[in-house]
């Protein structure tokens, strides 16, 4: 039986990061933060700032808002932690068995679930936005707002199935481990 505690543990993770960035604009007066902000340990409002400060570049034109204040990440972080938790939430709900392919391949259907259609599904999520962001770069192409929420989800989607598939593939190696310890003597 596949157990689901490591699975509703990757959904609480994502959710206790992705919660504060929605609650914290909400609950302060409008027109109160906008990125950079000043971080302050005196200030729990301010530590979903920090956060996003080290896996975003924080742009105000391309972030959103709710009651004037800016969202601690841009609108493609922002989507990609929305992909990421729908993977795990997905992985909550129906838990795949143990291993890496095995657990990935669970949410595929029946002819991709080798090791090539698993990999093949995870490049097709990634891709778009590599692309996006890549094509941004080197040109002087600007995605717009639903080009880069939707290139985030799906990469998020497909980083969420990678950890899933980490997660799949250790709990197959203590599963063994586990058979292989001898019982502890009387």
């Amino acid at each position: 039986m596949t157990q689901r505690w490591p699975w509703t543990v990757l959904l609480l993770l994502s959710l206790g990061v992705i919660l504060p960035q929605f609650l914290v604009p909400l609950a302060l007066p409008p027109g109160t933060l906008h990125a950079p902000v000043s971080v302050s340990f005196d200030r729990p409002e301010t530590w979903p700032y920090a956060f996003g400060a080290m896996v975003c570049h924080q742009r105000p034109d391309r972030s959103f808002s709710l009651r004037e204040n800016q969202l601690p990440v841009c609108e493609r972080c922002l989507a990609i932690e929305l992909g990421m938790t729908l993977a795990f939430g997905a992985a909550a709900l129906v838990p795949p068995p143990p291993g890496f392919f095995a657990s990935l391949g669970h949410f595929l259907p029946r002819r991709l679930r080798g090791r090539a259609g698993v990999l093949t599904a995870g490049i097709a999520l990634v891709l778009p936005m590599v692309l996006d962001g890549g094509l941004q770069l080197v040109t002087p192409y600007v995605s717009t707002t639903p080009v880069r929420v939707l290139t985030g989800l799906l990469y998020g989607v497909g980083q969420g199935g990678l950890a899933i598939g980490v997660v799949g593939w250790l709990t197959a190696l203590a599963a063994r481990w586990h058979r292989r310890v001898p019982p502890k003597p009387s």
